[in-house]
């Protein structure tokens, strides 16, 4: 269901830069991204029914590299406070699946195996 390193940071190599986040796992998220990895954090409220995560990464061309390689265009780029994608549907079942989550997985099993049951 979820890759080890997933649930706990490791050094990084090419392969093992994509995490998954939980929705309560903002600043985890944007401190690996910080620090070169890319994020796929979990959004608390779907949009118009539908699951979503963010896409972060320690600068833009890093951040639409990474996007584009799991389908999304350079200019759905979001330019916020934080620079990110918007995840839905096929791209975001396939940034998942860069991370080692199941897609179908939802994403409050996600958050017990993540982190660890707390709150139960």
């Amino acid at each position: 269901m979820i890759a080890d390193h997933a649930a706990s940071p490791s050094p990084r190599g090419e392969s093992d830069s994509w995490r998954y986040f939980t929705s309560r796992q903002v600043r985890e998220a944007v401190a690996w991204a910080s620090d070169g990895g890319i994020a796929v954090h979990e959004n608390i409220y779907p949009s118009r029914g539908r699951r979503t995560a963010h896409l972060l990464g320690p600068d833009e061309a890093t951040l639409v590299a990474a996007a584009r390689s799991i389908g999304c265009r350079a200019s759905w780029i979001q330019r916020t406070r934080t620079l990110h994608f918007d995840l839905v549907e096929d791209a975001l079942a396939a940034g998942l699946r860069r991370c080692g989550v199941d897609p179908v997985v939802s994403p409050g099993v996600l958050k017990r195996a993540v982190e660890g049951g707390k709150g139960r």
